[in-house]
C-alpha cells in the first residue's frame, strides 16, 4: 500500500530544488564577505568601490617586450577599438584633456578672479609689486608666442593676469613629472557602464579587450603587453576562483560521503533516506539564508558545505541505534537518545552563532545557514526519519576499527592518561612561541598576481603610494572643500619640511564657495589705480597692447560649483577622489612618497581628518578580529558549560564532557604554535568549532542513552568520519580562509573523537 506520508515528504526535495533556482540571487564578490567598515567613512569607501566610479574603472598598461617606446597611433587604434567594445563608455589617457588650455579658458576662464589661489594675502603681494608684474608681462609675452597662442589670446582677454594659470603651473609640472617617467609603457584608463561586481559582464568585456588587444598586437611589427587592473579585474578573479572552489569541494564532498556512508551502513535505502533529509536540509537553509540577507553568497555555500557533515550525524546515530532493534521498537529508541541530540546540536549552535558574532562579515550568513540547517536536521531527525526506517533491514555498522579503540582504551587507560598529560604539558609550552598573524594579505596570497600586477601598473601611472591617502569628511561638498583647503596648507608645510614629497589634492580643479569670495574680496582690495599704472608700464616694456590687456575687468562673480566642473571631461579625474554618500562626503588626498607617522601627527588636531593606509585598515581589522575572536572563545565555552550544567548538574560530569573537545583544541593550537605557524583569528573560529562539535563525541559517549556503549562510540566514529571528511574537503580549494578552517577542524575533531574514550570513564557495558 502507497505511504502518502513518504511520498509527500520525497516531494518536498524538488519543490525546495525549483524555489532554490527561482527565487535565490547568489553572489561572489569577496570584499562584501571578508571586509566591512566599522564607521561611516569606511562604509561609504566600500560602497563606492561596488558600485560606483571606481569600481567600473580599469587602469591598463601597454608595454614592449623589447622596451621600445610604444607608438601614439598605435595606442590611438587600440583606444578607439576599446571604446566600440559594448559596455565601455571611454577611454582616455591619464591627464587627457585636464590640462589643455582651451579646456581651462573654457572652463575657469570667467572665474579667474575667483580661482586664481589657496593663499591670496601671500600671492596678491608678490604679484602686485613692481616686480611682480614685470614677471606676470613676461609670462604673458611668452604664453602669447607659444603655441598655444590662439587660446591664450582669448584667456588674455578675460583675465589679463593670466591667474587662471596660477595652480595650473604646478599641476602641470606633476603631470610632466608623470609623463617623463612612463618610459617603454602606455596607459590607459577605461570606464564601463556597469559596476565591477557585475562579473558576468565584466568578464564579457574583459575578455573583448584581450581579443582586441590581440588583433593589434599580431599585427604590428613590434610586439607588446597588456596588463589589466581594477575592480573589475579582481571581481572576476575571485569569482572564477570561489566557483571553482565550491564545485570542487561540492563534488568531492558529496561523492566522499556517498562511498564513507556506503562503507558503513552498507544500506541503499539508508543512504537514499539520509541523503533526502540532507539535501532537504541544504535547500532548506540555503532558502531561509536568502530570506534573512536578500542574497547568498558562494562563500557561505563553500563553508556550508561543511555543514552536511554535521547534520548527517543526528541520523547516523538514530539509524545505528534504530537498526540493532526490531521495527516496532524504532521510534522508542530514537526517542531515547532524542536528548543527547539535542544537547549536542545546541553546543554546535552556540559556536556557529558566535562565529556569527566574531565580526567577520560572511560568518554571519553562516551562522544562519548553519544554524537553520542544525534545527531543521534535528526535527527531521526526530519526526520524520522513524517513519522512513520501518521496513528496513537490520545490519551492524562496519567500522570495527572503532571497537578495537575501545579496548584499547580501556585497557591500557592510566598510561594514555598520562601520555595524555605529557602531550597537553608540552603543548602549553609550546604556547610561549605562538605567533600571531598581524597581515590581512596573508589571509589572499591565491590573489598575489593581481597585487603585484595592480602595484607594477600603478607605479607606472603616478607616483603617489597605493592606498594611502588623506580622507576627509564632511556633511557636504563645501565643507569637505574648506576642511581640504586646511590640509593643504599642513601638506604643504610637510612638504617644506621634507617629509612628504607630493600630495594630490583637487586644488587647482576645485575651490570651496568659501575660498573663491575670499579670493574676489582681497583681489578687488589690489586693483588699485596705482597698481594699474604699475601693469600698463610692465606691458609697455613688453611691447604688449596697453588698449587691449591694460585694464583690470575682473567682475564679481558666483561661485563655480562641484556640478559645473563635472559637467567637463574635468570629472574623470574628480570620480576617484570624491564620494557622495546621502548623509556625508568624502574627499581624498593622494600622498606620494611620505613618513606616515608624521603625517598623521601633523593632521591629529584636525576635526574629520584622518591618514587613511588600506593595508593598516586591514592589519588593523585583523587586531580586532582576533580579540573578538579570543573573547567569543570563552564565551562560547561559557555557554557551552551552562548548557552542560543544566543537563547534569554536576561540574565532575560536565568538565569530563567537556574536556575531550577543549583538550583537542589546546593540542592543536600547540602543535600549530610548535610548528611555527602565524595564529589568526580563523584559527580561533576553527577551535570553537572543534569545541562545539566534539562537545557532542563527549554527550553521547557519556549519557550512552542506547545502553551499549560500543554502538555508541561506532555511531560517534561513523559521524566524526563524516564530519572530518567535509572539513577536509576544504583543503583542497585554493581560499586560504578555508585551508585555515579546515586543518584545525580536521585535525581537532579527530582528536576530540580519540580522547572521549581516555578521558570519560564508562560503566556502560564494558569491553573485554
Amino acid at each position: 500500500m502507497l505511504n502518502w506520508r513518504i511520498v509527500g515528504f520525497y516531494l518536498i526535495l524538488p519543490l525546495l530544488a525549483l524555489a532554490v533556482m527561482a527565487g535565490v540571487h547568489f553572489k561572489t564578490d569577496l570584499s562584501a564577505f571578508i571586509i566591512a567598515g566599522d564607521n561611516s567613512q569606511e562604509i561609504l569607501l566600500a560602497s563606492e568601490m561596488q558600485s560606483g566610479a571606481l569600481s567600473r574603472r580599469y587602469l591598463i598598461s601597454v608595454g614592449s617586450v623589447n622596451q621600445k617606446a610604444v607608438p601614439e597611433a598605435f595606442m590611438q587604434a587600440l583606444k578607439m577599438q576599446f571604446k566600440a567594445i559594448d559596455g565601455v563608455i571611454d577611454v582616455w589617457s591619464p591627464g587627457q584633456n585636464t590640462d589643455d588650455p582651451e579646456t581651462l579658458r573654457a572652463l575657469y576662464g570667467a572665474y579667474a578672479g575667483a580661482w586664481y589661489s589657496l593663499n591670496p594675502e601671500r600671492d596678491l603681494a608678490q604679484l602686485f609689486s613692481e616686480q611682480g608684474l614685470m614677471q606676470r608681462a613676461e609670462l604673458l609675452k611668452k604664453s602669447l608666442l607659444s603655441p598655444q597662442a590662439t587660446v591664450v589670446k582669448k584667456m588674455a582677454l578675460q583675465d589679463p593676469l593670466l591667474l587662471v594659470l596660477n595652480g595650473f603651473q604646478a599641476q602641470g609640472s606633476k603631470m610632466q613629472q608623470t609623463l617623463k617617467e612612463e618610459g617603454a609603457y602606455r596607459n590607459l584608463i577605461l570606464e564601463t557602464t556597469v559596476t565591477g561586481l557585475d562579473v558576468p559582464q565584466q568578464k564579457r568585456i574583459q575578455t573583448a579587450l584581450s581579443a582586441a588587444f590581440d588583433i593589434f598586437n599580431n599585427a604590428s611589427a613590434e610586439h607588446y603587453q597588456l596588463e589589466m587592473t581594477g575592480v573589475p579585474v579582481f571581481a572576476v578573479a575571485t569569482q572564477t576562483l570561489i566557483q571553482g572552489d565550491i564545485q570542487l569541494v561540492s563534488f568531492l564532498s558529496a561523492i566522499g560521503l556517498l562511498l564513507l556512508f556506503l562503507l558503513v551502513f552498507r544500506s541503499h535505502s539508508a543512504l537514499l533516506q539520509v541523503f533526502s533529509i540532507l539535501s532537504i536540509v541544504i535547500l532548506a537553509a540555503i532558502l531561509i539564508t536568502q530570506l534573512v540577507f536578500g542574497y547568498v553568497h558562494g562563500m557561505t555555500v563553500a563553508i556550508g558545505s561543511t555543514l552536511v557533515g554535521i547534520c548527517i550525524d543526528y541520523p547516523i546515530h538514530a539509524i545505528a541505534h534504530a537498526q540493532t532493534v526490531k521495527p516496532q521498537d524504532r521510534l522508542a529508541v530514537i526517542a531515547r537518545i532524542w536528548p543527547s541530540m539535542v544537547l549536542g546540536g545546541l553546543t554546535t549552535l552556540v559556536g556557529y552563532m558566535v562565529l556569527g558574532a566574531s565580526g567577520y562579515p560572511g560568518f554571519k550568513q553562516v551562522a544562519v545557514y548553519a544554524s537553520s540547517g542544525i534545527i531543521i536536521s534535528l526535527l527531521l531527525t526526530r519526526f520524520v526519519l522513524p517513519g522512513l526506517l520501518e521496513n528496513q533491514s537490520s545490519r551492524p555498522l562496519n567500522v570495527a576499527l572503532v571497537t578495537h579503540w575501545v579496548v584499547f582504551c580501556q585497557r591500557f587507560r592510566p598510561w594514555l592518561i598520562g601520555l595524555l598529560v605529557i602531550v597537553v604539558l608540552t603543548s602549553l609550552v609550546g604556547l610561549k612561541s605562538l605567533r600571531w598573524m598581524d597581515d590581512m594579505q596573508e589571509l589572499t596570497p591565491e590573489l598575489n598576481y593581481l597585487k603585484q600586477t595592480d602595484k607594477r601598473i600603478r607605479e607606472r601611472m603616478t607616483s603617489i603610494e597605493p592606498g594611502r591617502f588623506v580622507l576627509i569628511a564632511a556633511q557636504n561638498i563645501e565643507a569637505a572643500l574648506q576642511k581640504s583647503e586646511a590640509v593643504y596648507l599642513v601638506l604643504d608645510q610637510l612638504k617644506q619640511s621634507k617629509q612628504l614629497t607630493e600630495y594630490y589634492g583637487l586644488y587647482p580643479w576645485l575651490l570651496s564657495a568659501q575660498q573663491q569670495q575670499l579670493n574676489q574680496a582681497r583681489l578687488q582690495a589690489h586693483l588699485t589705480p596705482a597698481n594699474l599704472l604699475l601693469w600698463q608700464q610692465a606691458l609697455t616694456q613688453q611691447n604688449l597692447s596697453v588698449e587691449k590687456l591694460g585694464h583690470f575687468n575682473y567682475a564679481k562673480t558666483e561661485p563655480l560649483t562641484l556640478k559645473q566642473v563635472q559637467a567637463t571631461p574635468i570629472k574623470k579625474l574628480l570620480d576617484n577622489r570624491i564620494v557622495q554618500g546621502e548623509h556625508q562626503t568624502i574627499i581624498m588626498i593622494w600622498l606620494a612618497e611620505h613618513q606616515p607617522d608624521v603625517v598623521r601627527a601633523a593632521l591629529a588636531n584636525l576635526d574629520g581628518v584622518q591618514y587613511f593606509s588600506q593595508r593598516d585598515l586591514l592589519n588593523n581589522m585583523v587586531r580586532d578580529y582576533t580579540d573578538r575572536a579570543q573573547r567569543l572563545l570563552i564565551v562560547g565555552l561559557a555557554i557551552i558549560v551552562l548548557l552542560m550544567m543544566s543537563r547534569y548538574k554536576n561540574w565532575t560530569t560536565t568538565i569530563q564532557t567537556l574536556l575531550p573537545a577543549v583538550l583537542s583544541a589546546v593540542i592543536v593550537l600547540g602543535i600549530l604554535s610548535l610548528t611555527g605557524a602565524a595564529i589568526s583569528f580563523l584559527h580561533l573560529v576553527g577551535f570553537l568549532l572543534v569545541v562545539a562539535i566534539c562537545v557532542d563525541y563527549g554527550i553521547f559517549y557519556q549519557e550512552n542513552r542506547g545502553g551499549d556503549i560500543v554502538l555508541t562510540y561506532q555511531a560517534m566514529g561513523a559521524a566524526m568520519l563524516t564530519s572530518a571528511l567535509a572539513f577536509a574537503c576544504l583543503m583542497i580549494s585554493e581560499s586560504t580562509s578555508l585551508k585555515i578552517l579546515s586543518g584545525v577542524v580536521v585535525l581537532g575533531v579527530v582528536l576530540g573523537f580519540l580522547l572521549c574514550p581516555i578521558i570519560i570513564k564508562s560503566n556502560h557495558h564494558r569491553v573485554t
